[in-house]
């Protein structure tokens, strides 16, 4: 027996939350074909993994690298983090479906983090073609956005949905189901999806019931609403008869930090029910989003240049602070919660002398208010704007990721490769989410076994998305590997300097190809674009 790869003298945490066990681990092609202590045969090359862990690859369960595959397809930084399959297409936001008219809000959109689209398509399945031509280095799990959905019917207007605009959109999702869409993904605060009623979106869901679609959703609100927000993403799935995935579980806004507990119950409740539910988090305790969504969403009514009229124009603006300023130190909306402008940090931006600088930072150095400073700089910057805002309790972070029904999602991009300088200050998870979750929560907090830790990241998610064929090492399964040192495995990102690699993981494989090689990149264009 010659095999193409053999792994041996690893512990194998095989992703089913089972015990670590000896066991090698040997490959031919894409495939892992035996699995076994001490395996008898040769092979082209050989990993010895002793001292190591040798897991699935780690699958990010809401993830955001499409808007990025095109100009950046190695994504090297989710892959140096173990990271072999992504769930994107989420929030709401998908490059496709675009029609004429919706083009130029799409690109605004994706624009408004830094990323540049070159729209060559229409339907989903076009896109997906060329993303498959774009050889990412990564697996690709794609949901439709249901933002993308009313662009491309309805425009970026604050009005309900007809009933031929939900009949337009019924199509599109038929569309994207066939082409190969694992469901429909929502984000509730962010125009235009923020202005949909609850019965549009059961619509939707049964629309894409028959297909087993899922409906993952960034819900309506993460602060004061989350209570409600969460019984109504329940609702959705029950009256629409599809699994209900909750994108990045948190409470944001200190006054709003006890209302975990019963968020978590309200899940658990659900499931004690019979209701498919289940839900993600990543390991920080600050979020990152466009700064653009600290806006109340009647604000971005009719797309970005009217926003940029409205904060343009003074009575408006005056309108938009006296709705949002909190004891005149903190911003905050029903939906997203209060923060301090000392806790809000200009993560990406046009103006690199700007990048890390706190809106505090801002309005001390311009001479104005945090308020002013921040509507100026989204009227200079046209609304491209990235921002860090630390809007959570680390105990919360805790008792959310340690919660059974809780899988591990970056809600981040994969960001550059090669050595050259890297821009922004983005938020460090893009670099760091796996491997702080390992080195961190299972071994420093003790938050969980390390075999608890991988199944979160591999085999959960796996039986949530249906993937028959990852998230576990067992023969027939596709060679999605990753070798890391369980007592040295470290994320060495941090805000201030969120441009590094994490430590302590040896050797990644995305479908047989080593990607990472003792510690070294080599973008192999291995990935694939998943079906269902």
């Amino acid at each position: 027996m010659t095999w193409s790869l053999l792994i041996r003298n690893g512990s194998l945490i095989d992703g089913t939350g089972a015990p670590a066990r000896r066991a090698d681990v040997a490959v031919e092609g894409d495939r892992v074909v035996a699995v076994g202590s001490g395996l008898q045969g040769e092979a082209r090359r050989v990993i010895d993994a002793g001292g190591h862990v040798v897991a699935p690859g780690f699958i990010d369960a809401h993830a955001h690298s499409d808007l990025f595959y095109f100009d950046c397809p190695a994504a090297e930084s989710k892959l140096r983090q173990g990271c072999t399959t992504e769930v994107v297409g989420m929030c709401s936001f998908s490059p496709a479906p675009v029609s004429p008219a919706s083009r130029d809000a799409v690109r605004a959109w994706a624009g408004g983090i830094g990323a540049r689209l070159d729209i060559r398509w229409e339907t989903f399945g076009q896109y997906l073609d060329l993303l498959r031509a774009a050889t990412p280095s990564v697996n690709v799990v794609h949901f439709v956005g249901h933002g993308a959905l009313r662009l491309a019917t309805i425009g970026p207007e604050n009005r309900p949905a007809g009933p031929d605009d939900l009949k337009a959109m019924e199509r599109l999702v038929a569309e994207a189901m066939e082409a190969g869409a694992f469901g429909l993904s929502t984000g509730l605060v962010y125009p235009p999806s923020a202005y949909s009623t609850t019965e549009e979106l059961i619509a939707l869901a049964r629309s894409m019931a028959r297909r087993d679609g899922l409906y993952f959703s960034h819900i309506r609100g993460e602060a004061a609403m989350l209570e409600d927000s969460i019984v109504e993403a329940i609702r959705i799935g029950v009256e629409g008869k599809v699994g209900v995935q909750i994108a990045h579980v948190k409470a944001a806004g200190r006054e709003n930090w006890s209302k975990i507990d019963r968020a978590l119950a309200l899940m658990d409740e659900a499931r004690a029910r019979g209701v498919d539910v289940w839900g993600d988090a990543y390991p920080y305790h600050a979020g990152s989003t466009k700064m653009d969504n600290l806006l109340p969403a009647w604000v971005h009514d009719g797309g970005v240049a009217k926003l940029l009229e409205r904060i343009g124009d003074r009575a408006t603006r005056r309108r938009i602070v006296e709705e949002c300023l909190v004891d005149g130190e903190r911003w905050g909306t029903a939906a997203m919660g209060a923060v301090g402008f000392d806790e809000i940090r200009i993560a990406t931006c046009a103006r690199r002398d700007l990048e890390g600088l706190t809106l505090a930072a801002l309005a001390r150095q311009t001479g104005t208010t945090p308020a002013e400073a921040m509507l100026n700089l989204l009227l200079a910057e046209k609304a491209t704007v990235a921002m860090v805002a630390f809007s959570q309790s680390p105990d919360n972070v805790e008792k959310v990721l340690r919660h059974p029904a809780i899988m591990v999602g970056s809600d981040s991009i994969g960001l550059f490769a090669g050595e050259a300088p890297k821009p922004g200050k983005p938020h460090p998870r893009a670099y760091g989410t796996f491997p702080r979750v390992l080195g961190v929560y299972a071994r420093e907090h003790k938050l969980f076994s390390l075999e608890t830790a991988v199944h979160k990241m591999t085999g959960m998610p796996a039986a949530r998305l249906r993937l028959r064929d990852r998230g576990r090492v067992h023969e027939g399964y596709a060679a999605d590997l990753v070798v890391f040192d369980p007592a040295t495995v470290k994320d060495e990102a941090t805000f201030a300097d969120p441009h590094r690699y994490p430590t302590g993981i040896s050797h990644v494989i995305v479908n047989g190809d080593v990607v990472v090689d003792s510690g070294r990149f080599r973008a192999a264009g291995s990935g694939r674009v998943l079906t269902p």
